[in-house]
């Protein structure tokens, strides 16, 4: 797998820095196909345990393009994670994708996402726009806005604050956001404004994912503790052509090895058929 460094200024200075990665015997002056990623919440364009780069190998060595860039705040982009939120995730993504589909040697008749949880989601906001040729989502965090869940967050964060001055009557968003009275959040020794749970309230992902048309494969491990199994089989259905499937003895990283080759065989035989 070889790899070809470049990155993506955008109109406000900001860089987005991420590479190409083509087979060995690579020709620029051909069309291949062309994955592209889009990785999650926090993470960046290489994945937990180098998820990504692994995923990137199997498909070049089977002919494939693949694409990985960080978003603005994560890896090495630049920008603030602090003010993160998927609307500016959303149009990176779309950049990004423009450069995919502008390259000489992307087919862009024949171009792929995979989007992991946060980046999953991403997919489904754009795939009726953008129109990729297919889709494996792994699991995407398709409740991420769901407001029962939200409301839990708001009453976790407002313990932390004010356990005596709680009020527990959480009606509606208004209510929600009135109660998360802090600045913002501590994810994992990272910092980012509560904005970006108000932020996403505003996107219906399931009437989204009933758009498109494309084929698209759900793919999630059972031990997945950060997506719940329930969110995948409602995404499922919402979908016009899709498959689920539930792998065994992994998590939200797919951090087995022998599941790992499994899922990355199962993408592939899904893009070619």
């Amino acid at each position: 797998m070889k790899y070809l460094y470049r990155h993506i200024e955008k109109k406000d200075g900001i860089v987005l820095r991420g590479v190409v990665n083509t087979p060995d015997d690579f020709d620029s002056s051909k069309k291949y196909k062309t994955a592209l990623f889009y990785h999650g919440f926090s993470g960046d364009r290489d994945g937990s345990h180098w998820f990504r780069i692994l995923n990137s190998r199997y498909l070049t060595k089977k002919g494939y393009v693949c694409i990985r860039f960080d978003f603005s705040g994560t890896g090495e982009s630049d920008g603030s994670f602090y003010d993160m939120t998927l609307t500016r995730e959303l149009d990176e993504a779309r950049i990004i994708y423009d450069f995919t589909k502008n390259l000489d040697f992307v087919d862009d008749s024949n171009i792929y996402f995979i989007g992991h949880s946060m980046g999953g989601v991403i997919s489904i906001l754009l795939a009726d726009e953008l129109k990729p040729k297919k889709m494996s989502l792994l699991a995407p965090a398709s409740d991420m806005n769901n407001l029962e869940l939200l409301k839990k967050t708001a009453l976790n964060l407002y313990d932390y604050i004010d356990e005596k001055n709680r009020d527990k009557d959480l009606s509606d968003i208004e209510k929600v956001k009135k109660l998360v009275s802090i600045k913002d959040l501590d994810v994992g020794g990272l910092r980012i404004h509560k904005n970006f749970l108000f932020d996403i309230m505003d996107y219906d992902i399931y009437k989204k994912a009933s758009l498109y048309k494309g084929e698209v494969q759900i793919i999630r491990g059972d031990l997945d503790d950060v997506v719940l199994d329930e969110s995948n089989i409602k995404l499922n259905r919402c979908f016009k052509n899709s498959n689920y499937h539930v792998l065994e003895n992994t998590d939200h990283s797919f951090t087995n090895y022998d599941q790992r080759m499994l899922l990355f065989e199962m993408m592939y035989e899904f893009f070619e058929k």
